[in-house]
């Protein structure tokens, strides 16, 4: 069974002679989440999640010279059926602060706790109220259905974190070896939380399988503005995920993050989802030049990840491109750059159709789930280029090794130049499929292509 985890997080800022007592400006909040994971046959475990800003606390001087205040927190967990309360829990989150100039920094004071719960149907009501100032106060009731796992694989609830990092021993949020710390305003961005971070748990896995595991997120409408990928294989059938996204460029507003299992990487066996709120300011919605809208798209990368972008872009670029690339030092040169770079792709560059930066960058997505080989990613292949460079075949012809040839695949495209073809041959056995021959335009030709089979 898990123990039940409770912290306050001290927030350390600059020392201030202030003394006299801080009255908030602004009405009292509390932040609250959960997510839900396994515990036994009988039940599941609950985790709450706290957050409150200080500087929405009423805080009195401390001897030290800081401020000081508290938050009642109330648990309340009632069966839905009958109305039995199941739960009643009340603690006390000390707040404190060094100094009042940086109240209004956006920081947060986390706290969380965990119990485990029969399966069932619950309400569960958690109030909060300012201890120094008892009419500021502020509650959330919502359900909560605790439930077995089922007998395939299965995912928990998804835990949207401000950092996730390996943990000491004995610290306030270890779990799992890790040290997770939730986020329970569920609000990211450039002013607060650059990287979101996720941490599920997945149950009844199989160890002769291989996992991918989509993290996408979606707006209003449905449509995917960031993904990532990864493909894993596990020792154990229960095990612990955690990824991140950077969400440094995605406009304000509210979001799904999509979590996605794949068996071998087609098969879905398993899915979750949270809603979290993203704050840009610096992106502006306004029109802007195509230009300008792709570098907002960019301004969250690092200078490694905008070079990283552009280096599984290579196969659309010119050798000149190439140099002068190289030469940028800064990741607001190298922004300026691969925005005008992708203005030109979506135009269309001789020899290749138009193509967004986002599908280009889901067709990395792609190829790396489908064309890894041994310790490369998939968009380093020879298949995972010619997808990223030309899209799906409208054929694939697959012809498996015999007593006398090799196993080799012959891709084809019927509307470019009139229909072209793509030979791939497995020459070493080990899955790596080799570009022998191709009749598109300036791609190897070599019409003795068959002699590669023996």
């Amino acid at each position: 069974m898990r123990s039940l985890v409770l912290v306050v997080a001290i927030v350390l800022l600059a020392p201030s002679a202030q003394g006299q007592r801080h009255y908030p400006a602004s009405s009292f909040l509390l932040n609250l989440d959960y997510a839900r994971f396994r515990n036994d046959d009988r039940s599941g475990y609950l985790e709450l999640y706290y957050a409150f800003y200080p500087n929405l606390v009423t805080c009195d001087p401390t001897p030290e010279g800081g401020l000081q205040g508290w938050v009642v927190v109330t648990e309340k967990l009632t069966e839905r059926a009958t109305g039995d309360q199941v739960l009643f829990e009340r603690r006390y989150l000390t707040i404190r602060v060094r100094d009042t100039s940086q109240l209004n920094a956006g920081l947060t004071s986390v706290s969380q706790a965990g119990y485990a719960l029969p399966f069932g149907s619950y309400q569960l009501t958690v109030s909060a109220v300012d201890s120094l100032n008892p009419t500021r106060q502020d509650s959330i009731s919502l359900p909560i259905e605790v439930v077995p796992v089922g007998p395939g694989v299965s995912v928990s609830d998804l835990e949207l974190c401000s950092s996730i990092s390996t943990g000491k021993e004995g610290g306030a949020f270890i779990k799992n070896t890790l040290e997770v710390v939730p986020n329970a305003t569920l609000v990211f961005g450039v002013t607060s939380h650059p990287v979101l971070f996720h941490y599920a748990e997945l149950y009844q896995l199989s160890s002769t399988a291989s996992y991918a595991l989509l993290s996408s997120i979606q707006d209003a409408r449905g449509n995917v503005v960031r993904q990532n990928a990864r493909v894993r294989s596990f020792s154990s059938p229960n095990s612990v995920d955690v990824g991140t996204i950077n969400v440094g460029s995605v406009p304000s507003g509210r979001y799904t993050l999509v979590y996605r299992v794949l068996r071998d990487s087609v098969e879905e066996v398993a899915k979750t989802s949270k809603t979290f709120y993203v704050y840009n300011p610096h992106i502006q919605p306004r029109a802007v030049s195509a230009s300008s809208m792709k570098a907002s798209e960019m301004a969250g990368l690092t200078l490694d990840e905008l070079g990283e972008e552009f280096q599984r872009a290579r196969y659309l670029s010119t050798e000149q491109e190439k140099a002068s690339f190289a030469k940028l030092t800064t990741a607001e040169a190298r922004r300026e750059f691969l925005a005008m770079f992708w203005e030109s792709v979506e135009r269309g560059r001789p020899g290749f159709t138009p193509i967004t930066r986002m599908a280009y960058l889901q067709r990395v997505v792609t190829a790396n789930l489908k064309y890894r080989v041994h310790s490369r990613e998939g968009w380093q292949s020879d298949r995972g280029r010619v997808y990223l460079l030309y899209g799906d075949p409208d054929d694939i012809e697959r012809v498996p090794s015999n007593e006398d040839t090799k196993p080799y695949e012959i891709w084809y495209y019927n509307q470019i130049e009139s229909g072209v073809q793509f030979i791939f041959i497995d020459r070493t056995g080990f899955g790596e499929y080799i570009l022998g021959h191709s009749t598109k335009r300036g791609e190897l030709r070599d019409e003795g292509w068959q002699r590669l089979l023996q």
